[in-house]
């Protein structure tokens, strides 16, 4: 959904992305992550007033925007397959409301935009009834509730519109724009960084459906540790666990109901053919150090012309010693809405073909090549990056390895570990010379020896330590205080 527009008519938001129908009829139609058409095509389209889908729970503030700007409607059918918990938003809202905070009771994830006056939302919660369908597509069932409703013939307030949600405007920061890395042990953590780094770098860009987003292209996020069957939380995810369970438990699932297609069904039953266990699990034990263990997502005979088309198109495990690493390409990925839904429901495919395999998991890692974040989830997504961006802990150690660093007569000797703690090679360096770090960090440059900015910084200092006390003659402790 898009930002709200003023200027032109109803409705007010998103109306790029709805199907209208009767102006007259006082029936709105939420269809959640099933496509609008899939059930509008079926109706008398004088039956409701408008329908749209809900992807994210941000989406239900432009739900209330409209209809608070069209009070003649006093119904909404809540109906279609649900994904996010958007569905399960709306309908706290409207059992029970908000905090002082403007939170939706029940679910700490959906704000409502403060624009909209606590008596506007009372309003409304008190004058339009909800009618709780999810999960639901079945169009005779639809139908019998749009029979069920009973005119009321009159508005319950003058129209009412409001000014957009303030968002703070975000300078974009120089970058190359090209590729990258996040890492870190748990999905919430990488996700988190990547929020930051989109905000932060990401180039404003319009949308295909309307509206605006800021996208970075090609991320490659790496998660290390995380268990699918026990998900380590954190307070800033726009997830529950019992999201993430019904998410993973979809993954898992051929079935693919009345939806266009579901990752589940690419990679479960496409065309009949069950790519995991048919596939990539027999592959991978017939060639364990191979690299074809592939499910393809994308149809490329139907998907560039299809009205949906799936984002993730390749999945691809790979066997290395006693883990199994799994990896993902997504060929535009929504970060604030989808990306950790998604990303656990792959670490939860992972394990599934580790045990088959009897191996460990290893790293999951997504490459992100058109990575974004909606217009309105940029107010949200930055308070977050400002509540809790400080607060992120980058990995203690380096992939390749660590450095022993010590100071023998005249020269700087850095030796270099796995981290395991096997001896690998060391470096040598005249401390008296001009710039003796800087000489000796370009030698560790060259050896690729270093992947972690975080450790790189540490290790520049220590090799500053270093020259400094052998041009001052006195002691150098790695990780000590110089003794001035």
């Amino acid at each position: 959904m898009s930002k709200c527009d003023k200027k032109t008519n109803w409705p007010v938001c998103s109306n790029e992305n709805l199907v209208l129908g009767n102006p007259d009829s006082e029936i709105v139609i939420a269809t959640l992550w099933t496509p609008t058409k899939k059930i509008t095509d079926e109706l008398d389209p004088d039956s409701f007033c408008v329908a749209g889908q809900l992807y994210s729970k941000e989406g239900i503030n432009f739900i209330i925007r409209n209809i608070l700007a069209k009070p003649s409607v006093r119904y909404l059918i809540v109906c279609g397959t649900e994904l996010s918990g958007s569905g399960k938003v709306l309908v706290d809202f409207f059992e029970k409301g908000i905090d002082d905070d403007f939170l939706v009771i029940g679910n700490d994830f959906a704000k409502i935009h403060k624009e909209i006056p606590k008596e506007s939302l009372a309003l409304i919660r008190e004058n339009v009834k909800l009618e709780n369908l999810i999960g639901v597509q079945d169009i005779n069932e639809i139908k019998k509730k749009i029979s069920d409703h009973k005119s009321i013939g009159k508005p319950f307030s003058e129209p009412q519109v409001f000014s957009d949600a303030k968002k703070e405007e975000v300078k974009i920061f120089p970058t190359d724009q090209s590729v990258f890395k996040v890492r870190g042990k748990y999905i919430g953590n990488v996700w988190l960084q990547i929020l930051k780094k989109i905000l932060k770098f990401g180039i404003e860009n319009p949308t295909w459906y309307g509206g605006n987003v800021k996208e970075l292209f090609n991320i490659a996020a790496v998660v290390t540790e995380e268990d699918p069957l026990d998900p380590k939380m954190f307070p800033f995810m726009q997830v529950s666990k019992e999201d993430i369970e019904k998410y993973s438990a979809n993954i898992m699932s051929g079935k693919k109901g009345d939806e266009v297609y579901t990752y589940g069904e690419r990679l479960w039953n496409y065309k009949g053919i069950n790519q995991v266990e048919d596939v990539m699990i027999p592959y991978l034990k017939k060639y364990p150090t191979d690299r074809a263990a592939i499910a393809m997502m994308f149809d490329l005979t139907n998907d560039h012309k299809a009205e949906r088309a799936p984002c993730m198109t390749q999945v691809q495990a790979t066997a290395l010693g006693d883990e199994l690493n799994l990896t993902a390409y997504f060929r535009s990925h929504a970060i604030f809405s989808g990306w950790v839904l998604n990303a656990f429901g792959l670490r939860t495919v992972q394990k599934h073909i580790a045990d088959k395999l009897s191996k460990k998991m290893g790293t999951l890692t997504i490459f992100s090549n058109c990575s974004h974040i909606y217009d309105n989830e940029w107010q949200t997504a930055e308070g977050i990056v400002k509540k809790y961006g400080n607060q992120i802990k980058f990995e203690a150690t380096d992939p390749r390895g660590y450095f022993m660093i010590s100071v023998e007569n005249k020269d700087i000797i850095v030796k270099h570990y796995t981290p395991k703690g096997e001896y690998i090679q060391e470096f040598h360096q005249n401390g008296t010379e001009e710039k003796a770090s800087v000489s000796m960090y370009r030698k560790l440059l060259l050896a690729d020896a270093v992947s972690e900015i975080s450790h790189a910084f540490d290790l520049g200092a220590e090799l500053q330590k270093a020259e400094m006390a052998i041009k001052r003659g006195i002691k150098y402790k790695q990780d000590e205080e110089l003794k001035l």
